[in-house]
């Protein structure tokens, strides 16, 4: 009985209630960057000190990539308001537009100031946390991909790593050489992702979430202009994703959009973003099941350096700096925590608590950090943080988090070999 009060005490900690408290966890890919939750990292065997750090880290939070991101919902409201079909609400976040139009303009894309300021406080910790690493002795290899917010936020890590270790020897570079590892496009995976049916299924999903008519009625004075002029569907769209990204911009200080929706209609924009992300990236059954290995090449080249840099007597750092879309996969092939999830059931997600937004906020990064006696030990430990917070693996640990490096290098080589192309 006690038990059973336990387990039902921790299934009413959904992620509906977490995107309750936290407006912000709705955005999925586009929240910025949380504080890390795990403030007091677990103590590392005795004896065993940190030498290396493997990572890789998506870009900082950004602007939408696109005008119309901005431009449709503006567009949208301000014929109807030359047309006298605002409500004072709707004339009111056509003015909440402008604003962040003129901040958005000519930057679409880029970091903003957040963004910038997510990797100076990441790499800090990561210093301050693991300050053997980061000698006098040690070698920085830092790699982006050649995207330029990519490249500009692993330009502001190597800033903030100078101030606080100048003499660190640092090697950065963004080459399309790289490519291949940093950013792997499997071309039969990106064709199977949405294929028909699976494209039937999700959209079958997302009908039965759309019920927007009251944000329209808030927005609008006009029923029948609404059903006659309105594209309801983009318009809720494009103003949900505009209000999720709105926390990695200057203008949040003076505004929200999350005031439109009720924390049901929240929820469910989330929840159809939400199985987008899964089918595309996750092991979903739908589509086959295999999404994840579109990051193999990333995988095998993390085992590959973490077995050359073991070998090596000083402390040495590997950052990687690129995508969501491969950070995602990753974690998923993986295996981390619950995020190796496969199923067909996209209602199911929410229960078994695959969130997006728990992998991929802006600025999400996984570090391998690995441990040590001495240069002569060969019993290499090693242990991931998934946006700085301890995970598991399904690996046999010897004291969680931390696994021997061997079993895991066995155990995913073993996956990949017996994955066919």
């Amino acid at each position: 009985m006690v038990l059973a009060v336990i387990v039902t005490g921790l299934e009413a900690q959904s992620i509906r209630d977490e995107i309750r408290n936290n407006l912000r966890c709705s955005a999925g890919n586009y929240m910025a960057y949380p504080v890390p939750a795990q403030l007091r990292l677990t103590k590392a065997p005795a004896g065993k000190q940190p030498f290396y750090i493997s990572h890789y880290g998506r870009y900082g939070s950004r602007y939408n990539n696109w005008p119309h991101d901005y431009s449709t919902p503006y567009q949208t409201l301000a014929k109807a308001d030359s047309l006298g079909k605002l409500t004072d609400l709707g004339k009111d976040v056509l003015h909440r537009l402008v604003l962040i139009r003129q901040e958005a303009d000519e930057k679409y894309g880029e970091l903003t100031i957040l963004g910038a300021l997510q990797q100076h406080l990441i790499i800090k910790r990561m210093v301050e946390r693991f300050p053997e690493v980061f000698t006098d002795n040690s070698t920085v290899d830092a790699r982006s991909t050649t995207l330029l917010r990519c490249y500009l936020t692993m330009e502001n890590a190597m800033v903030q790593l100078s101030r606080m270790r100048p003499n660190v020897n640092i090697h950065h570079n963004a080459t399309h050489r790289d490519m291949y590892f940093l950013n792997q496009m499997d071309r039969h995976l990106l064709t199977t992702k949405m294929d028909s049916a699976t494209t039937a299924r999700y959209k079958a999903f997302s009908r039965h979430l759309e019920n927007n008519s009251r944000l329209m009625q808030s927005l609008f004075n006009d029923t029948a202009y609404i059903h006659q002029h309105v594209n309801i569907e983009e318009l809720n769209a494009s103003l949900f994703k505009i209000a999720s990204n709105l926390q990695s911009m200057d203008v949040s200080h003076q505004m929200t959009l999350y005031d439109l929706y009720t924390d049901d209609e929240i929820y469910r924009n989330w929840e159809r973003e939400n199985a987008w992300w899964y089918i595309n990236y996750g092991f979903c059954t739908l589509n086959g099941g295999k999404q994840p290995y579109s990051q193999r090449n990333l995988l095998r080249k993390i085992i590959n350096d973490a077995d050359s840099c073991i070998q090596m007597a000083c402390p040495n750092v590997q950052l990687r700096f690129g995508h969501e879309t491969v950070l995602l996969p990753l974690v998923c092939l993986l295996e981390i925590n619950n995020f190796g999830l496969a199923t067909d059931d996209l209602d199911a997600l929410d229960r078994k608590g695959w969130a997006a937004y728990k992998i991929i906020p802006m600025a999400a990064n996984i570090q391998f950090v690995f441990y040590r006696e001495s240069p002569d030990d060969k019993d290499v430990l090693f242990k991931v943080l998934l946006n700085e917070n301890e995970v598991r693996l399904p690996l046999k640990s010897i004291d969680a988090p931390y696994y021997h490096w061997r079993d895991f290098r066995n155990y995913y080589l073993k996956k990949l070999d017996a994955y066919v192309e």
